[in-house]
């Protein structure tokens, strides 16, 4: 006898098989995310605060995916170099960057730049935010704010060090001598850890750096802070001043810290690092090794907040160019 049961089931069988086939070339075609180890170009040199901040992220995402996280450093151009190389990278999620606040910088202090900061590069979060300082080396007779202009305007010519010419702490040295009158002259290096290098050793006695690089050398009297540029004193830093607090009320010039991904990025994997990232930027182990380097990290974002974040980041910089006047030769 024939097994009418047995037929609609054989049926049904056959009317899903097409449906399965499709949904099974699907994940053949979208494996899961990451399953070969992703590079994280970094913009900057070693041993500076990008490279510090980005070698702990990487650990820990590492250990979050089960896959490794390269760091590569790609220098110059106070971190365009590095910048360009993955906006022209292929978009696969393989490829990260992590750069400074010179990314919304450089479109208005260099006359040829390779990217558009919201066209070629998605935001995926920001990481974190310090104060830039203004250092001394201890051979410099001035404790305050009011002694260190009273000694600067003395000097004929005072050189300061920065990481590099069109970088946040470029900005806020030349928006120091616009408003204080003193003839600082900026000194670019490729990279924080030779500038401050070179302010220990006398070379400069100056230097306009973030924090989380020259902590260290604070802690050990290398270096002598006289006061932070941004419109708050850092919880981090409480006994340095604000140079608002000396009367420059408009100043508010710190350094932070962004992860990017090229842009046609899968939407699945803009949104895995995105929590991922996010996940470990707020945990209590990632806040204790942040603050032992003297960073914080920034307040969670969703792809969409990041993505205003730096848009206001772009106004913000773009008006300060304009009021320091600038200009970076390539």
């Amino acid at each position: 006898m024939f097994n009418f049961s047995s037929q609609r089931r054989a049926c049904a069988a056959l009317c899903l098989l097409p449906s399965l086939l499709i949904a099974g070339a699907a994940f053949a075609q979208s494996p899961a995310w990451p399953t070969k180890p992703v590079t994280i170009v970094v913009a900057y040199p070693p041993g500076g605060m990008t490279d510090i901040v980005t070698r702990l992220l990487a650990k820990e995402l590492t250990a979050a995916f089960n896959q490794s996280f390269i760091i590569d450093n790609k220098a110059g151009a106070a971190g365009q170099v590095g910048t360009e190389y993955v906006a022209h990278r292929p978009a696969d999620g393989y490829t990260l960057l992590v750069t400074a606040t010179g990314y919304v910088i450089a479109p208005f202090t260099r006359p040829k730049v390779n990217y558009d900061p919201l066209k070629d590069l998605i935001p995926l979060a920001a990481l974190v935010q310090t104060p830039n300082m203004i250092v001394v080396n201890p051979s410099v007779k001035a404790n305050t704010v009011p002694e260190f202009l009273a000694w600067a305007r003395k000097e004929p010519s005072v050189p300061y060090a920065t990481s590099g010419a069109g970088g946040s702490t470029h900005l806020a040295g030349e928006l120091l001598r616009k408003v204080s009158g003193a003839p600082f002259t900026h000194v670019p290096y490729r990279g924080a850890a030779p500038a401050v290098a070179d302010t220990v050793s006398g070379q400069v006695q100056v230097a306009v750096q973030d924090s989380v690089t020259i902590a260290t050398f604070l802690n050990a009297g290398k270096l002598k802070p006289i006061a932070v540029t941004s419109a708050q004193r850092s919880p981090l830093f409480p006994n340095v001043p604000t140079l608002k607090e000396s009367g420059f009320a408009d100043f508010d010039v710190y350094t932070w810290l962004g992860l990017f991904a090229p842009a046609g990025t899968p939407p699945e994997v803009l949104q895995k690092i995105n929590a991922a990232t996010t996940k470990i930027m707020q945990s209590p182990e990632m806040i204790e090794s942040l603050r032992k380097q003297s960073s914080e990290p920034m307040a969670p974002r969703d792809l969409g907040q990041t993505r205003k974040f730096v848009e206001g980041e772009l106004t913000k910089w773009r008006d300060l160019v304009r009021t320091t006047g600038v200009k970076v030769e390539d």
